[in-house]
């Protein structure tokens, strides 16, 4: 199979290109020797889109990820074009190098030799992808497709705040405590327009809503226990009208194993297409990009990525 591999040198502060020759090794190790024409660096955000496409385009079918969520993430929609696929046999793979892996962490292969014997071996595991279209920062209509969370509220406030501030994204895990501690104290509830699948239209006041795929997400954080990344439905958590100190003692505290669930304002179900808006400004992130503001919509996609996964049955 015809592979490229795109690496992110940045991902991790840093820490994936002073990496980058151990984990080439470790992957010659399980695939044998690598051509350097089929390695590629990405020099800046969303590079990895136009390198996944043009990979593509040259007939590689396994494409290998070296980087955290947000690298495989610019990867995965550099290969997928109104909806859909642009090669229906592409094999997708990450290699754990980045802040957050949660692809990695969730099927068990967060060390390099697992992820690289899961490529190696050639097993897939079935991976849902959803679209959000949003409103832009400069107004337009944004497109993106996710694999892990998408957020709205508090939750893309505290991404948000983190990533804008050069010093406190140099801080990596550490810069979403301290945002997190900030938000809790000082982000008010907004009201919410809200419609899930073929519901009614509902009007409800939240701190925050997220979408999720995986279980996890970020370093830490265990926002959806058992969900499941290929039953081609999202799990949906509605944070409802909670205060600032409710927020930062019975919600953020309990976010790494999940028992923040059993609060009674906060709910969870399952959903396949929602539409979120409001009357105030509030920000939207797709793992763990920001890209934009309300209104957005968010429909799971009928197709699954073929991602290489350690067989474990």
């Amino acid at each position: 199979m015809k592979t490229r591999i795109i690496v992110n040198p940045m991902a991790n502060k840093g820490g994936c290109g002073k990496r980058w020759p151990q984990i080439r090794a470790g992957l010659e190790k399980h695939l044998g020797p690598i051509d350097d024409d089929d390695i590629t660096m990405t020099r800046a955000p969303n590079h990895a889109t136009k390198l996944a496409r043009e990979a593509v385009d040259a007939g590689c079918r396994r494409l290998i990820s070296v980087g955290g969520d947000g690298t495989f993430s610019e990867m995965m929609n550099g290969v997928i074009s109104d909806d859909r696929l642009i090669a229906p046999d592409l094999v997708l793979a990450q290699l754990p190098a980045g802040t957050s892996n949660e692809l990695c962490r969730s099927f068990g292969q967060l060390s390099l030799g697992e992820a690289c014997k899961a490529i190696a071996m050639g097993h897939t595991r079935d991976v849902d992808v959803f679209r959000a279209d949003a409103k832009g920062y400069g107004g337009g209509q944004v497109t993106r497709y996710g694999f892990v969370l998408a957020i709205v509220g508090a939750a893309a406030t505290i991404s948000w705040r983190a990533q804008r501030v050069p010093l406190l994204k140099r801080l990596g895990p550490i810069s979403y405590v301290l945002m997190t501690a900030f938000t809790s104290l000082t982000y008010n509830p907004r009201n919410y327009r809200i419609r899930i699948d073929d519901e009614a239209e509902q009007s409800l006041p939240m701190w925050s809503l997220m979408l999720c795929s995986f279980d996890g997400a970020g370093e830490g954080l265990m926002l959806a226990p058992g969900a499941d990344p290929g039953d081609r439905k999202l799990d949906l958590i509605l944070v409802g009208d909670i205060g600032h100190w409710e927020t930062l003692t019975r919600i953020v505290p309990k976010l790494g194993d999940g028992s923040y669930l059993a609060h009674p304002k906060v709910s969870r179900r399952h959903a396949s297409r929602i539409s979120i808006d409001s009357d105030t400004m509030v920000r939207a992130d797709v793992d763990g990009e920001s890209i934009g503001q309300l209104p957005m919509s968010v429909t799971m996609l009928p197709f699954h990525l073929k991602v290489a996964a350690v067989n474990r049955q």
